[in-house]
């Protein structure tokens, strides 16, 4: 059976040492093998990684198949770099995320920046009310209009029925 199914079985592994034995040996006396038969034995060899190049072919002279646009484009155009050139984009790739994180440094300062000094403004605004006094207490509200409107108001009705005001 010709074919890479032969090759594998374990019929043909016993036919390769079995040629090899003839070869070493030569044949006994009962034996009889024609020459087809002992060319048969030589060839069967199982297909080495290299040897086998397309799904169906396995035929060992054949080279591994290389596409047309790999043979014509330079390897340059195919984006095979130098070490050179592979070691340049590291060093543009570095500097650039150094300044990258610079830049996000800086930015994080001036937030911290601006929120420190928002809370120390705030902190003065406190400070100044305490020292002034002024919202401590509400002022006595002395306009008429402003008392019988807000006599009137439900709110108003809820807190005196409540004994607030």
């Amino acid at each position: 059976e010709p074919g890479e199914a032969s090759r594998s079985s374990p019929a043909a592994r016993g036919s390769r040492k079995r040629a090899r034995e003839i070869e070493e040996n030569g044949l006994e006396e009962e034996e009889e093998v024609d020459e087809h038969e002992m060319m048969r034995l030589r060839k069967a060899q199982r297909p080495t990684y290299k040897q086998v190049v397309g799904k169906a072919s396995g035929r060992a002279w054949k080279l591994p198949a290389e596409r047309a646009s790999m043979v014509m484009k330079p390897a340059t155009s195919r984006g095979i770099k130098t070490w050179d050139q592979r070691m340049k984009e590291k060093a543009e790739k570095k500097a650039f995320q150094a300044q990258m994180k610079e830049a996000a440094d800086a930015a994080r300062a001036k937030r911290k920046e601006e929120h420190e000094r928002r809370a120390k403004k705030k902190q003065q605004k406190e400070e100044n009310r305490q020292r002034t006094g002024e919202g401590l207490y509400k002022p006595e509200i002395t306009n008429a209009r402003t008392i019988a409107k807000r006599a009137k108001s439900k709110e108003f009705k809820k807190q005196k029925a409540l004994k607030m005001v």
